[in-house]
């Protein structure tokens, strides 16, 4: 080798770019063939997701169809650019977000289940689910996470007739590319609702246990391990009655922020915000619910969205700004007590909102 030549270690060249957007190392690709295998690499790539992905947590707003914005640290709006075809995702909506990966299901021919995509937008890959069809179910609720013990992704989905408890659950393995069915197990007699929410290896949704009767109907946490692929039911904290309620994740723990307005005055309500601990508690479930935050009361009407870099991301309801185009959102700081007003110009009517991080994680077999 030339004495001039300028030569770094594979471990630095690796420490370098491992702090970089995935942009940046989708062109560096074409630099040397041994830097395109080493951003290849499976290790490289949890690499990245830790040292960028996760120091860069953006805030996802959805728009309809798949029109998306992201919303950095420093509170600076991005568009979303190389979205699959406008005709691939006619009638789609996001049901899941997990480390820079996007499940999207598709309603674009109006057969049930619907279809279901899997994205990537930093890389810009994407790749269809199999579809499976049942005649017994017309209504399916659907969860996305990864687990780090089995080293893949999963998609699950549970069938049920409209209104009647879970009849079916399927996983899909991104690294096996195929879905199977599993054991309802421990969701016999439970309903699922709409929404869940993926942290530690497990995805969560509200439920309810059906009774005999209505008046015995019992509201639930349902969780679902995706590396040993069970079902466990838990409890939910005890909320005032005069609340709606979201599943979210605080400091990567379940937890539910409920929105409670006062009945005799309309235009007042406040936050909680509830953190579930995992550990020996009087019931000998070994789950407990901690309320850590209640927000000061609002004079106007306030919608809480998510949790995002710890912090709750609240809607303001249309009455709040009548400027046209222009998203008003809240930030409520926890730790602080602080709310923070932000104003998002030219953003329209936001679906959901979801954390996310840039990755380079493949859609092919992952393992």
């Amino acid at each position: 080798m030339d004495s001039k030549t300028l030569f770094l270690h594979e471990e630095i060249i690796r420490n370098i770019l491992k702090r970089l957007p995935v942009k940046s190392l989708l062109r560096f690709q074409c630099v040397c063939k041994q830097w395109k295998n080493l951003i290849k690499t499976r290790s490289f790539v949890a690499d990245h997701l830790h040292h960028f992905g996760h120091r860069n947590l953006s805030l996802l707003l959805e728009r309809s169809p798949l029109r998306l914005c992201l919303l950095d640290c420093r509170l600076q709006l991005h568009e979303v650019q190389n979205a699959p075809s406008s005709k691939s995702v006619n009638g789609a909506m996001i049901v899941g977000s997990c480390n820079g990966l996007l499940s999207v299901e598709i309603n674009r021919d109006k057969k049930f289940p619907p279809s279901l995509l899997l994205w990537n937008p930093a890389n810009r890959a994407f790749r269809y689910v199999p579809r499976r069809t049942y005649s017994d179910s017309n209504k399916c609720e659907v969860g996305f996470g990864f687990s780090a013990v089995a080293n893949d992704y999963k998609i699950v989905r549970t069938y049920a007739k409209f209104g009647d408890a879970v009849n079916r659950v399927e996983v899909f393995s991104l690294s096996r590319g195929t879905w199977k069915g599993i054991d309802i197990g421990n969701l016999k007699g439970v309903k699922l609702y709409a929404g869940s929410v993926t942290t530690n290896g497990a995805i969560f949704w509200s439920g309810l246990k059906l009774g005999a009767e209505e008046k015995d109907d019992t509201e639930v946490i349902v969780s679902f391990e995706l590396a040993k692929e069970v079902f466990t039911l838990l409890p939910r904290p005890e909320l005032d009655y005069n609340a709606s309620e979201r599943l979210t994740v605080y400091e990567n723990k379940l937890a539910m922020l409920s929105n409670i307005w006062d009945a005799d005055d309309e235009s007042s309500d406040w936050i909680d915000l509830w953190v579930m601990e995992e550990g020996n508690c009087a019931s000998g479930e070994g789950w407990s619910w901690s309320k850590i935050y209640t927000s000061s009361p609002c004079p106007y009407m306030l919608y809480p969205m998510t949790v995002w870099r710890n912090q709750i991301v609240c809607e303001a309801f249309p009455e709040e700004d009548d400027v046209k185009g222009r998203h008003v959102l809240y930030l409520l700081n926890p730790t602080t007590n602080d709310a923070k007003r932000f104003d998002i110009p030219k953003c329209g009517y936001v679906r959901n909102m979801w954390n996310y991080v840039e990755s380079l994680v493949s859609l092919g077999t992952y393992r």
